[in-house]
């Protein structure tokens, strides 16, 4: 009796521990993208070197001393990390050794983008803090903060038929 207790118990925290297991890598959907992306920004470190695969858009941000960065990103309603009211978007700085398709609309609220699908690593800097760029806002006087983590994409391939994709991302 006491033998098939102590297998049982075995079994139970074999079954335990795979379950509580986190995954290499991460596929994220029209359903989990802003679910993952918030909880990436929440606790970077559950996902430092984790494999991601996910579909968005090309983005240029410029920080106010003339720094270029090229992003990967979503645009979410009012909510995510934003205390203003505002819509923002909400993604990564895109690093990529092949062509990344140029942003395309960017400034126009249409899904009519430059959509990408990509899949690679979140890698964390040492301190593990994301970039922080300063930026215009669209009133092109006031400077505001935006953090971004560094996604080191493997692969990028452009999609064609983005009809299935949400310009805006809210759950």
């Amino acid at each position: 009796m006491k033998r098939a207790v102590l297998i049982l118990l075995v079994l139970f925290l074999l079954v335990a521990s795979f379950a509580c297991a986190e995954p290499s890598a991460y596929v994220l959907t029209e359903d989990t993208f802003f679910r993952v992306m918030t909880n990436i920004n929440a606790y970077p470190h559950r996902y430092d070197g984790k494999e991601l695969t996910f579909d968005s858009f090309t983005y240029r941000l410029t920080d106010v001393d003339g720094t270029e960065y090229m992003c990967c990103v979503r645009k979410c309603s009012a909510g995510y990390g934003c205390k203003c009211g505002k819509d923002t978007v909400i993604g990564f700085i895109l690093d990529y050794d092949g062509e990344i398709p140029e942003p395309k609309n960017q400034s126009v609220d249409t899904v009519e983008k430059a959509w990408i699908r990509t899949t690679g690593k979140l890698v964390l800097p040492e301190d593990r803090k994301p970039t922080v760029l300063h930026i215009y806002a669209a009133d092109g006087v006031t400077v505001e903060p935006v953090s971004f983590y560094t996604y080191h994409a493997t692969e990028l391939s452009l999609i064609e038929d983005y009809s299935n994709l949400a310009y805006y991302v809210t759950k």
